[in-house]
């Protein structure tokens, strides 16, 4: 005991699946049980934690208590650097706008659509419903598209004035990076150049802006975004493991 806390409790996770959840992520001073030791201060039902991928330092410690850590995923970060973008002209596309009061109904069928049966780390876990799970990326949707902090921005892209893609971004503290925080085509939109169009659009914005960098994540298996992004002078990063553990009740530690 004695180390530094990584894992903290998920007040909104924990609403949403009816489980106390505890979440966090694996730093480079991190010991062995940092994991563990959590876990019994905290006593969650589930801990979520993410660390470099092929980091298995806190799995042994796990194992020894008794307890079974499950690999749920891996998430991949592609970046660009802005600062060569930012005198370049780019193609104007009048159908990428803020998404503004009104747009949440749309924006929610929207992500119902995209996301329907998209695999993340939640899906390898059967203590979380499915349909908890999608509701899970219309609630952080909308958190960004009606939240007025200043770091969050979202924008749609649209066809005779249907939102058919959208992205939310989160700007850093520092105001010199952002991060594409979930972005997605309607489906019966995609193959028609509209992703491509609003991810040109916001390299094209945000180095404008003033910004060095923008990264986006997505699971290891998604291909077809990837290829997007490489496609667009994005490359790769760097890439975390996922890892559950479900907490039975009245856990003790058999070590």
């Amino acid at each position: 005991m004695g180390n530094a806390r990584i894992l903290y409790p998920s007040p909104v996770e924990s609403k949403r699946f009816g489980l106390d959840i505890a979440r966090g992520t694996i730093g480079p001073n991190a010991t062995p049980d940092s994991i563990l030791d959590d876990i019994l201060a905290l006593r969650p039902d589930v801990a979520i934690f993410r660390c470099a991928a092929g980091d298995t330092g806190q799995l042994a410690a796990l194992a020894g208590a008794g307890l079974v850590p499950l690999h749920a995923d891996t998430l991949v970060y592609y970046q660009a650097a802005l600062a060569a973008r930012a005198g370049v002209g780019s193609t104007i596309v009048p159908a990428v706008r803020r998404s503004g009061p009104g747009d949440e109904e749309a924006l929610a069928h929207l992500v119902r659509r995209s996301f329907a049966g998209y695999r993340n780390h939640y899906h390898a876990n059967p203590w979380f419903q499915p349909a908890a799970i999608l509701e899970g990326y219309v609630e952080w949707a909308l958190t960004y598209a009606t939240s007025p902090a200043p770091q969050k921005e979202t924008w749609v892209r649209c066809e005779n004035d249907e939102v058919r893609g959208f992205a939310t971004c989160r700007i850093d503290a520092t105001g010199s990076a952002v991060e594409i925080v979930l972005n997605a085509v309607d489906p019966d939109w995609q193959g028609r150049g509209l992703y491509s169009e609003l991810l040109d659009f916001l390299l094209a914005h945000y180095a404008r802006s003033g910004m060095t960098e923008l990264s986006v994540s997505t699971q290891v298996w998604n291909y077809r975004v990837q290829r997007a992004w490489a496609r667009a002078g994005l490359a790769i990063d760097r890439a975390y493991d996922t890892y559950h553990v479900n907490v039975p009740k009245n856990f003790q530690p058999g070590r």
